[in-house]
This record gives structure tokens, C-alpha cells and sequence, in this order.
């Protein structure tokens, strides 16, 4: 199995709140190694392909936004994903909002990619843009002014008046200043440069903590898939559709291993993972926490066979519209766009529903699971099960 690396312990070598180069964020989940050249296109394995004419990514409201329900994920921007071919990634942007995924992610320590979204925002207004504000170091020192230098140095990043959404994200619990910086955001939010205020990967006690303090969450950016479960077993899932709060999904697919590339097929050996980059090795990770080979393979078969009373859908597709339909909550998918070669399959995953048999056929295989466990994010921090 291999091992994730804690957040909080490689702390030291993330150097985001101190100002020098960001980093990406599997590089925080692979021991915190710093970027070096930053490149500027995406990886493409194939030319682009047509989304569906009639077919559209529907949007949904994700606080004062109109958020697509499929985002555009650019952490790839930073590098450490795979290799092959490159495709310009302003043209990658626009092939993937001309079929309604208009809405794009990024963040503080992926690189160069804030840089890259806000070109295209510039070109395209219509765009909205979502970033994160990420505090790894110094955390007892982070004060109002550094918070306010960051976010308006985001602002210029992004080429923007005001950060559409910010997704906070604090490294170590037991220094336990994160509402209070958190207020300070807010506060920043209230005098009109933010809109709205975001969470990654924090667990539901926290949750409720930002909550309680009055701190106006619209979401939290979490890792949800038929692979990893923490954030419907740990209930953040209902707390989350009682109040208000929208879960912004990534990994649905697991970097495809739920896809027909490997049903049938052996694990990814250490060289596929070494060609495939951070997120393949995390989510190979993730599904050996679930179970044994066998149990994703029965979940591949039990996929392939639903996927099969819908015209043209894959086991991508069902893994995604799994996601979508296990809670309320679920406001979004996050999916990783190194190019276009995957977009009519995404857009796709909107052109039919899973019936209640079929949610039931997945959700049976998925209570075979022996993890990941714990809430949110509780393993990537250090926290370790019997």
C-alpha cells in the first residue's frame, strides 16, 4: 500500500504563506517536494473530441454563483501529472466552457494556474473562477494583513475586482486559529473582495466550528467517489444538505481506475504509476484502502453492467453519476482537465440518471468496503485506525 503523507508534516515544506514558489497540491500529498519549471500547457493524450451538440453541463447555485455542476480542475498546471503531448491550455479552457463547464478551479500553491485562469477569464467574463486560500506555515503568525495582501495578490492573479469563491484550507487542527482566520476572510468578504467563502478538506467537527461562529460556508471541497466514502459515513454529508452547505467532489473516477481501462485488469504497477503522476499514486492508494483488487474489480463489473442500460455511458459515467446522486449535498464534480479527450464522456454523465436499483446494486458492493475510514481528510492529516 502505498503511503499518504500527512499535511501537517510536511508543513515545513510548504512554502505558500511565507512567499516563495507555490507548490502543487499533490505535491503537498506526496511529501511537500517543491515545483520547478512551471508549465504553462497541458498534457493531451488524444485530439479533442466533440462534446454532445444537444447535450450541456446544467449549473446549480453555489452562493451568490451559478456554478457548473462539473468544474474544471487545473492543478495539473503545476506539473507531476503524467506525461504525453501538450495542448495550449487557454484553448483546453475554452473547449471545456463552450460545453457549459464554465466554472474552473485553482489555487495558491498550484503553480502558475491562478496565472493561467485569469487569463482566460480576462477573455472570457463569463467564467467564474474559484481559488483557495491555503495556510501550511506560520500559522500562529498569519495576521489581517497578510491575509489581505494575498487575496488582493489573488485578485491580480485572477484578473479580477473580486474572488468569485475562496476555498480556505488549514494544515494542522492543533493550532487552532483556523475561525479566527477564517473571520478574517469574512471580513474581507463583507468589504467586497471575496463573494463567497469555501472549505477543502475539512472534516465535520471543524465544519460545524466555521458554522457556529457565523462564518457564511457555501462548500467544502472534499474527496468523494464509490472509492472513499468519508464524507458520507461521517454524516458531513447530512449536516451539509440540512445546512445549506454544497460538497464540491473530486476523485470521482480515481484518475480512471473506475473506467473500463482497468476492468479485468491488474492494479497499476509502480512504473504506470510513476508515468502517471501524483493523482494516479493517491488514488491507487485510496482504493487499496477500500479493499482487495477483487472488491474494485466487482465494483468495475457491477458499474460496466449498469452503464449498460445507458446508451453510450461508461463506468466513468456511472461513477460520476453515482456521486451526484448520493446526496443532496453534492453540488459539483471536480475533474481534472489535462485535455480535451474526455469531454463529450463528461458532459455525458448528464444525459441519463441511475434508477434506485441501480444506486442499490453499487451502494451493495460499496458496504464491502474496508475503508478509506474516518471523516474528511482524516488519513492525508496523520490520523491512523486500528
Amino acid at each position: 500500500m502505498l503511503a499518504f503523507v500527512c499535511a501537517a508534516a510536511v508543513a515545513s515544506a510548504v512554502a505558500v504563506a511565507s512567499g516563495s514558489s507555490p507548490i502543487s497540491r499533490r505535491t503537498v500529498l506526496q511529501a511537500g517536494v517543491a515545483v520547478g519549471a512551471t508549465p504553462l500547457l497541458y498534457s493531451s493524450a488524444r485530439p479533442a473530441v466533440a462534446a454532445p451538440a444537444a447535450l450541456r453541463v446544467p449549473s446549480f447555485a453555489l452562493g451568490s454563483l451559478q456554478a457548473s455542476r462539473i468544474i474544471q480542475g487545473h492543478w495539473q498546471l503545476a506539473g507531476g501529472h503524467g506525461r504525453g503531448p501538450t495542448v495550449n491550455a487557454l484553448a483546453n479552457m475554452k473547449a471545456h466552457f463552450d460545453t457549459g463547464i464554465t466554472t474552473l478551479d485553482t489555487a495558491d500553491i498550484y503553480g502558475p494556474s491562478e496565472l493561467r485562469v485569469g487569463e482566460f477569464v480576462k477573455s472570457e467574463p463569463n467564467a467564474v473562477a474559484c481559488t483557495k486560500f491555503c495556510c501550511f506555515r506560520g500559522l500562529d503568525a498569519i495576521d489581517r494583513a497578510e491575509v489581505r495582501a494575498r487575496v488582493k495578490q489573488q485578485c491580480a492573479r485572477l484578473q479580477v475586482q473580486r474572488l468569485p469563491l475562496v476555498a480556505f484550507f488549514w494544515a494542522d487542527y492543533s493550532v487552532r486559529r483556523y475561525v479566527e482566520v477564517a473571520k478574517m476572510l469574512n471580513e474581507l468578504r463583507e468589504e467586497g473582495l471575496i463573494d463567497n467563502i469555501g472549505l477543502t478538506n475539512f472534516d465535520l467537527p471543524r465544519l460545524r466550528e466555521f458554522v457556529d461562529a457565523g462564518i457564511p460556508v457555501v462548500s467544502n471541497q472534499v474527496q468523494l467517489s464509490a472509492l472513499d466514502s468519508r464524507a458520507l459515513q461521517s454524516g458531513m454529508a447530512h449536516y451539509c444538505a440540512k445546512n445549506g452547505v454544497k460538497l464540491l467532489a473530486f476523485g470521482t473516477v480515481g484518475a480512471g481506475l473506475l473506467s473500463e481501462k482497468y476492468l479485468g485488469a491488474p492494479p497499476p504497477d509502480s512504473s504506470q504509476i510513476a508515468a502517471g503522476g501524483y493523482s494516479l499514486s493517491m488514488y491507487t492508494d485510496t482504493a487499496s484502502r477500500f479493499g482487495p483488487w477483487s472488491l474494485v474489480q466487482e465494483l468495475l463489473r457491477t458499474m460496466a453492467d449498469v452503464a449498460k442500460a445507458h446508451p453510450g455511458a461508461t463506468i466513468a459515467n456511472v461513477a460520476q453519476r453515482y456521486v451526484l446522486q448520493a446526496s443532496p449535498a453534492v453540488g459539483a464534480l471536480i475533474v481534472g482537465v489535462r485535455n480535451t479527450e474526455h469531454i463529450a464522456e463528461n458532459v455525458r454523465t448528464f444525459g441519463f440518471e441511475l434508477s434506485g436499483p441501480e444506486m442499490e446494486a453499487i451502494s451493495r458492493v460499496v458496504a464491502k468496503r474496508s475503508g478509506p475510514q474516518g471523516d474528511v481528510w482524516d488519513l492525508e492529516r496523520g490520523v491512523r485506525f486500528a
